[in-house]
């Protein structure tokens, strides 16, 4: 989600007019006219027991003192424990303007990205910029209806609507925040049983949201997918609004907080904590400020801060979106990168660029080419003169943004964030297949360019925008009468952007992952992955794999890296298997000379005796 990928939350809608059901959360979208809702209210998430409370609140009123930022890292953050800010979101313009007119008439024409409501329907909605994309305001015309909802980088012009609380202003902190996603949906909604890769301050201007909240050490309980083993975030396999008690029996012993978010209340939650969040309202709106978990706390600055509430247009965020054009949403954490690369630094604090590209930047979708490509820029950006390694001061002191870019080198733009999207993510063969059916028993006789189009949308989930694109091409005089000839002509140039898709590997972030997991990173910032091992069992893995490798005659240069799995291969450094080969000559070497020193001696002695 890779990184942005497995927040993922899915609406159910319930249709136009229907009485609102308020809270009632036990019973989360049960009318028999919501043609989303699969499930059994007896076996929703969350009612196989009570409630154990235990996440605190902070209310945040006009006369409440927010918590400095040195006291909220030391209470919460550095504690790995979830709060609720009670009225944090009422500091917020959105809160007291953010109506269905207000967002039409202010931001009407911005683009924002969609996703479908439900998490088994593959079909992306469409809107007036394709797939997965539309306007605000033609979301807003049509969106009580709409099988979707808006999960979007938050547009620039929109900033100054979001304050950022105060811990996030100041400080190494707000060097971390990350991106601001917008949420807007009708009617009801939900999400899986999840974990985010970034901490986060979600907020709500519209509508309730329940949060149930579990602690991730209940790893038995939880089901996690195989897909999250080795990733950041990650989703359970529990489906939460029908639970299976045969397939996943020990749901039954997890123990949870639920907690209700009103219109104005925020929440904090670390990054890996496990939740799963309900919403309600004729429309609810909200955003989500994700931020880096893994920074050393540095207070600098904040002391003169004034420990107040900050617009995010005043407020420093690494990856923004204009409100047009390709998003930048779902990128890698920078700080992460940098994480994982001092763990690779040499007793004299130097990190070679070479050894490191070569175990970090590895893929299973991307052919050598791409990869090596992607080393040699990679090192070109950081190797400006040629020495072949950075020194761990140098890396720590380099901007944002170069460290920005040394991320979109290894972690390129997701295909959802394209505008270009549609043409990646359908099947060329399927639409060559429709143009076929409709061609029918009489491939002579022409067929309507508008039964292209109801074929495209209806059958094979397309957008209007991109099949009036393809009959452009193949019928370039508009003649609404799509014969044989132009398809043989036209055809290959109609669906040449079909052949430019890519898919998301997730190797990169595996092997970071495993990283933090070998070198005690989860464990030094607190935060808890039930996929990572112990101490004990990682020192164990480690003794195993290098076991391997020496058994190959190849050494890592002092670290084990891990390319597939914990017990996997590593990554084995040639600089360092020949000095290891040197030293195993040397050895034997020095074991000749001992024993002809002891030959020699003996000799002595043997002829001594004879005389």
């Amino acid at each position: 989600m890779t990184l942005g990928h497995l927040f993922i939350f899915v609406c159910a809608m319930n249709i136009p007019h229907f009485v609102e059901p308020g809270v009632d959360f036990d019973v989360p979208d049960l009318d028999p006219r919501n043609p989303f809702y699969r499930g059994r209210p007896a076996n929703t998430f969350g009612k196989h027991a009570e409630p154990t409370p235990y996440i605190d609140e902070i209310h945040v009123g006009p006369e409440d003192k927010f918590p400095s930022p040195a006291e909220f890292h030391e209470r919460y953050i550095k504690e790995y424990k979830p709060v609720v800010l009670r009225g944090a979101a009422k500091h917020s313009s959105a809160y007291h303007l953010w109506t269905e007119d207000y967002l039409k008439e202010n931001y009407g024409d911005l683009s924002v990205r969609l996703e479908a409501r439900s998490e088994d329907n593959s079909r992306i909605p469409s809107g007036v910029g394709g797939m997965g994309r539309d306007s605000i305001r033609n979301f807003l015309d049509r969106y009580q209806t709409l099988d979707g909802y808006i999960i979007s980088q938050v547009p620039a012009p929109m900033e100054k609507d979001i304050s950022f609380p105060p811990f996030l202003t100041c400080g190494s902190l707000a060097q971390g925040v990350q991106e601001v996603h917008l949420f807007v949906s009708s009617r009801g909604g939900k999400t899986l049983l999840h974990r985010d890769p970034y901490s986060s301050v979600h907020c709500v201007f519209n509508g309730t949201k329940q949060w149930i909240i579990a602690d991730p050490n209940q790893k038995e309980q939880l089901y996690m997918s195989e897909d999250s083993r080795y990733e950041f975030g990650g989703y359970s396999e529990v489906e939460v609004d029908d639970v299976d008690y045969k397939k996943h029996p020990k749901v039954k012993d997890l123990l949870f907080d639920r907690v209700i978010l009103e219109k104005g209340d925020c929440i904090y939650m670390p990054s890996g904590y496990t939740h799963q969040v309900r919403s309600r309202g004729y429309m609810n709106s909200a955003v989500s400020i994700w931020f880096s978990h893994y920074l050393t706390f540095d207070p600098s600055g904040c002391e003169e801060s004034e420990n107040v509430f900050k617009p995010m247009s005043e407020s420093s965020v690494l990856w923004r979106y204009s409100g047009q054009g390709e998003l930048a949403q779902g990128h890698m954490d920078v700080h992460m990168l940098r994480t994982v690369m001092k763990t690779t630094a040499d007793k004299t604090g130097k990190i070679w660029l070479e050894e490191f590209t070569s175990n970090f930047i590895q893929g299973e979708l991307n052919d050598e080419e791409v990869l090596v490509n992607q080393r040699l820029e990679f090192i070109k950006l950081l190797d400006t003169d040629g020495r072949g390694y950075i020194p761990v001061e140098e890396l720590d002191s380099l901007p944002l943004e170069t460290l920005k870019n040394l991320v979109e080198i290894i972690d390129p733009s997701d295909a959802s964030n394209r505008e270009d999207f549609e043409y990646n993510h359908l099947d060329k063969d399927a639409i060559w297949g429709a143009l076929a059916m409709l061609r029918g028993k009489d491939p002579s006789q022409p067929f309507k360019g508008s039964d292209f189009i109801k074929i495209y949308t209806i059958y094979i989930g397309g957008s209007e925008k991109v099949a009036r694109e393809i009959l452009a091409m193949l019928d370039p005089e508009g003649t609404n009468q799509i014969t044989a000839r132009m398809i043989m002509q036209n055809g290959d140039e109609a669906f040449e952007k079909f052949n430019k898709g890519f898919a998301h590997d997730p190797t990169i972030e595996n092997l970071w992952y495993k990283r933090f997991a070998a070198k005690g990173i989860f464990q030094e910032f607190g935060v808890t992955h039930f996929n990572a091992p112990d101490e004990e069992s990682t020192k164990a893995e480690e003794d195993e794999v290098e076991e391997k490798c020496e058994r190959s005659g190849k050494m890592e240069q002092g670290e084990i890296v891990y390319v597939e799995d914990l017990d996997s291969m590593p990554v084995c450094d040639e600089k360092k298997l020949q000095e290891k080969e040197e030293e195993g000559r040397n050895e034997e070497l020095n074991q000749v000379e001992e024993e002809e020193k002891e030959h020699n001696v003996n000799g002595e002695e043997d002829k001594h005796d004879e005389l």
